[in-house]
């Protein structure tokens, strides 16, 4: 073994790292990462308190997983699909849940990860080339291929709904960032959640039954739409309730606006699903209910962690070839919050129209403001709240009020 310098533009990070052999050639392998040199020397320059307590870690995700593999028997499905010549001397289920758990062991001090799992776990790291939890994924693609990563997803969600069949499901997906670089399968530059755009994108398609257990899973090339997504996951989702022993004329799929578009609704309605769906505001034939409806009219429905929610029944209108039953819905928290954002419009709406009505007062040289040329600056101000905005120009009769 030797001490190994890693140095980088933001310091000196020390190493273990030791010698092997593969394939008759010596490499070079971490064996423990130390940190800087500066934050070993603070660290053991401080005397420890002699009343000093041992602070408690968190195994939430680790202790999960261990239930979940011991409750559903999961260490006879991973060993028979993973590990079924028993190559190894430490278990498949094992080997997963160690890797997971691996996480966090540094929480945990080394003395007591050595003298617990020191026989098991560091063999099988130092022997697979496993040395942290991003190449779980990268192991688990080496060691079986997509029809037996399917087989094993098909078996766990009729493990996990324990014969019951799936009532409810409620799908969606989203991009997640990555500092994964050796990806091309999956890895895509884009515009991250925070919107920091150069991001490294993964994309994941999830589905949950109504206790939240995912029955259908799947990771996809990041930053593409969910519009042309949506016919591919859909059959997939399909595929795996009827697989998970549920009759798909009895659940219903819920999903939101994101998918809205194309041909997606007239593929949900010639399914045998019930479908629970957000469609867009700027459908024509949903607008006409949005604009003909009083926000008097709305009813309180239920209370959730963002306030009460009232909902108004708006009948059935045409989404693309069928007709569909729409119900409107809002939250009050959502609305106080469309309202002080109205408000600040109207206030910018506001100080536009003065300018431009002082302008017209004082004459002068250049061209006298419009009509026109009021409108497309109050449009940029309001955006699409300008047609909700009664706005005049006559010095004499300033209006400008919500309608």
């Amino acid at each position: 073994m030797e001490l190994y310098p890693d140095r980088r533009p933001s310091g000196t990070y020390w190493k273990i790292r030791e010698s092997y052999y593969e394939d008759g050639k010596v490499k070079k392998r971490n064996v423990l990462y130390i940190g800087k040199a500066e934050k070993v020397f603070e660290r053991f320059s401080k005397p420890i308190p002699e009343d000093a307590e041992l602070e408690t870690v968190s195994f939430g995700p680790a202790a999960a997983l261990r239930w979940a593999f011991e409750d559903l028997e999961l260490d006879i499905l991973f060993t028979e699909l993973f590990d079924s010549e028993e190559g190894h001397d430490f278990s498949a289920w094992k080997k997963i849940y160690l890797l997971v758990w691996r996480r966090f062991f540094q929480n945990l001090s080394m003395r007591e990860a050595v003298e617990r799992y020191g026989k098991q776990i560091f063999p099988f790291w130092w022997r697979e080339g496993v040395t942290t939890v991003q190449r779980l994924y990268q192991f688990l693609g080496e060691e079986f291929g997509e029809e037996k990563v399917k087989e094993v997803q098909e078996k766990l969600v009729r493990w996990a709904v324990a014969g019951d069949g799936v009532e409810e499901c409620c799908f969606d997906t989203t991009d997640y960032c990555t500092y994964v670089e050796d990806d091309t399968k999956y890895l895509r530059i884009g515009r991250s959640k925070e919107g920091v755009v150069g991001r490294r994108l993964v994309g994941l398609a999830l589905a949950l039954n109504n206790q939240g257990v995912p029955v259908f899973g799947e990771a996809y090339p990041g930053n593409r739409n969910d519009v042309d997504l949506f016919p591919g996951l859909f059959e997939g989702v399909c595929e795996r309730l009827e697989a998970a022993g549920s009759d798909l004329e009895n659940v219903t799929l819920i999903f939101d606006r994101g998918f809205d578009g194309k041909d997606n609704f007239e593929m949900a309605w010639q399914s045998p699903l019930n479908i629970v769906a957000a469609v867009k505001r700027n459908r024509k034939t949903v607008r006409e209910v949005l604009d003909s409806v009083e926000l008097e009219e709305f009813q309180k429905s239920y209370e959730t962690s963002y306030g009460e929610c009232y909902v108004y029944e708006g009948g059935k209108v045409d989404i693309g070839e069928h007709s569909w039953r729409v119900v409107l819905s809002y939250h009050d928290s959502t609305r106080e919050k469309v309202r002080e954002k109205m408000d600040e419009q109207k206030q910018e709406a506001e100080e536009v129209l003065t300018e431009f009505l002082d302008r017209l007062e004082r004459g002068g040289p250049g061209r006298p403001p419009t009509k026109n040329s009021v409108r497309e600056k109050l449009e940029k101000v309001l955006g699409k709240r300008y047609h909700c905005l009664d706005w005049s120009l006559d010095p004499k009769a300033k209006n400008l009020d919500w309608r």
